[in-house]
């Protein structure tokens, strides 16, 4: 990155730490240390959970939804991590307050936010499910890297609007990837602001890693390849299927194919996988999580 690249960035960080999107920061940052933390409790999750009135709320609303189906009504937060799952409920919280960044829905050259988290949302399921099925983990951590991967999009498009929908524009009139024409309006591209923002709200490595390299994986550090090649396979899925919006619709195989190698995944159990992830966006469908 050059010095104006690096100038940008600086600034970009700053205003984010002075805007609405900050507001997730110490929640996401929570749950996240709960998650890498092996002794942590319901309790924990509890008392996060609580200290966020409308996170609170939200969240027993969605335990309430017909969704769960359950005989009686959830009424506090415990009840929730008892009823659903001490796993789901770090889920839950987790996307109702990221979800908070995405609720502008103007359309702008194919893009909506609600595109966009809809996109967020189908590839942090998919890579889940992918450390699940393929590698045996239980796939928290990459869960929030599929969430959160696109996060420098919410910051284009909140502080420089006109630049961001030239951008946009550009991608569309000449049908290529929004990441090729990013730094010919902002001087940097959605992944850069994504890891600086991580690395500055002092988020895991390997998060920042995702954030950062999950167009280019092959240009990913060592130590976090393989989550990086995952959110990058989720990705190239969930784009290729047009589940919500693509920012990189025109797609690399070769480079796909790849990754796919690296990870030991077959197609045959990626195709099983897709399978399940659209039945799981139909089911969110339904309840209007989009």
């Amino acid at each position: 990155m050059n010095t104006y690249g690096e100038q940008r960035i600086r600034e970009i960080v700053e205003l984010v730490n002075r805007s609405e999107i900050s507001s997730i920061k110490k929640t996401v940052k929570e749950i996240l240390q709960l998650i890498m933390d092996e002794n942590s409790s319901a309790k924990d999750l509890k008392d996060i959970i609580e200290r966020d009135p409308p996170l609170c709320s939200r969240l027993l609303k969605r335990a309430n939804s017909a969704s769960y189906g359950y005989p009686k009504t959830i009424g506090d937060i415990q009840e929730a991590i008892v009823c659903i799952g001490f796993d789901a409920v770090k889920e839950l919280a987790l996307s109702q307050k990221v979800c908070e960044l995405f609720k502008k829905d103007d359309i702008v050259n194919g893009y909506s936010r609600k595109g966009l988290w809809k996109h967020c949302s189908a590839v942090a399921i998919c890579s889940k499910m992918i450390y699940r099925r393929e590698f045996g983990e239980h796939g928290d951590k990459i869960y929030v890297a599929g969430l959160l991967h696109d996060l420098g999009i919410i910051v284009e498009d909140q502080f420089f609007q006109w630049h961001f929908e030239q951008a946009l524009e550009k991608a569309c009139l000449e049908n290529t990837n929004l990441s090729l024409v990013e730094k010919e309006f902002l001087l940097v591209d959605h992944t850069e602001i994504g890891r600086a923002i991580a690395e500055d709200w002092d988020f895991p490595e390997e998060l920042g890693a995702a954030l950062g390299f999950h167009h280019q994986p092959d240009l990913a550090p060592e130590d976090f390849e393989r989550n990086v090649l995952t959110v990058f396979v989720a990705d190239y899925i969930c784009q290729r299927e047009k589940i919500g919006y693509g920012d990189a619709p025109y797609t690399d195989e070769a480079l796909f194919r790849s990754c796919l190698v690296e990870l030991d995944v077959r197609e045959k159990a990626l195709g099983i996988i897709l399978e399940e992830l659209k039945e799981e966006i139909h089911k969110l469908e339904q309840t209007d999580w989009f």
